[in-house]
């Protein structure tokens, strides 16, 4: 299984130009950030239907220069973000052997429907939404808590935010609307930077939390536990059921305990017995002979 360390961002847009993409990571390293996910986006509802293809999601891009560049500093993990608007994208999940490739897997709905969906029965690990269209649907209370039960997290971007005040709104109404029909569980934080600017240190995401309606410790949970968590259950999903091999590091010894054991168990007994006996002579009453004159 994958190591991973905190402070995490699981998602930072992919881009094709290597070099924007190194200057942010970099960025994120200076921050402080230890585990980041590069997350590539597929649009379910633009998939041309009249080609049979064996697998219709796309495969990890590689990213080896970058990994080898940064393998001592950050650990890169690999997340694809689904955009979808029915139920039909469950089939095509479960026949996928691309996803499996993927560490993380989100869920971008774009009706209620689908975001009912999303939080009932969505084979992922994540809930987001498109920032950049707003915020126009809003999670129910009983969809929410199933989500929870489920194990998803709900995802909440700063990065988007920052640019542009009307989606700062957003996200504010967003991030309200899990404090109420929920408490805020299963939240974090992630930046969705596009450019180094964007990018903002753990402790700073962290005091996002009284903005967003969270607790303090809700808040450094956010960008530290929580996704922890989140890649836990990710990998589970992710490798199943599985052996573990466990190798000792130092020499082995086997020891016969059946001596000592029956050492220890007549000592045992005779302890009982010496004070049963004990226990018998308090109880019994002295018999005295009375002389009678």
């Amino acid at each position: 299984m994958e190591q991973t360390k905190p402070f995490y961002d699981l998602c930072i847009p992919y881009q094709k130009d290597e070099k924007a993409l190194r200057e942010i990571i970099k960025e994120a390293i200076s921050l402080g950030y230890k585990t980041i996910a590069i997350d590539q986006v597929y649009d379910h509802s633009k998939r041309d239907t009249t080609k049979r293809v064996p697998d219709i999601f796309p495969a990890p891009v590689t990213l080896k220069q970058l990994e080898e560049e940064f393998k001592s500093d950050v650990k890169i993990l690999r997340r694809l973000t689904i955009i979808y608007l029915d139920v039909g994208v469950a089939h095509a999940m479960s026949n996928s052997q691309n996803l499996k490739k993927f560490n993380l897997i989100a869920g971008q709905p774009k009706t209620d429907a689908a975001l009912t969906h999303c939080c009932t029965t969505f084979g992922g690990d994540l809930v987001t939404f498109d920032t950049e269209a707003g915020v126009k649907l809003l999670v129910n209370r009983k969809a929410y808590q199933i989500g929870v039960k489920r194990g998803l997290y709900f995802e909440i971007k700063y990065g988007p935010a920052i640019r542009d005040t009307n989606i700062r709104k957003d996200m504010i109404k967003l991030a309200h609307n899990y404090c109420v029909r929920g408490k805020s569980k299963n939240l974090i934080f992630s930046s969705g930077a596009t450019n180094p600017f964007e990018l903002r240190g753990p402790y700073d995401v962290a005091n996002l939390a009284f903005i967003f309606g969270l607790s303090e410790d809700q808040g450094k949970n956010a960008v530290n536990k929580a996704c922890r968590q989140l890649f836990l259950r990710a990998e589970s999903r992710r490798i199943g059921k599985t052996i573990m091999f466990v190798k000792a590091s130092g020499p082995i010894i086997f020891t016969d305990t059946s001596e000592s054991e029956e050492e220890h168990g007549d000592s045992f007994r005779e302890e009982i017995s010496s004070e049963e006996s004990e226990i018998d002579s308090q109880e019994q009453p002295s018999k005295k002979k009375i002389k009678i004159l």
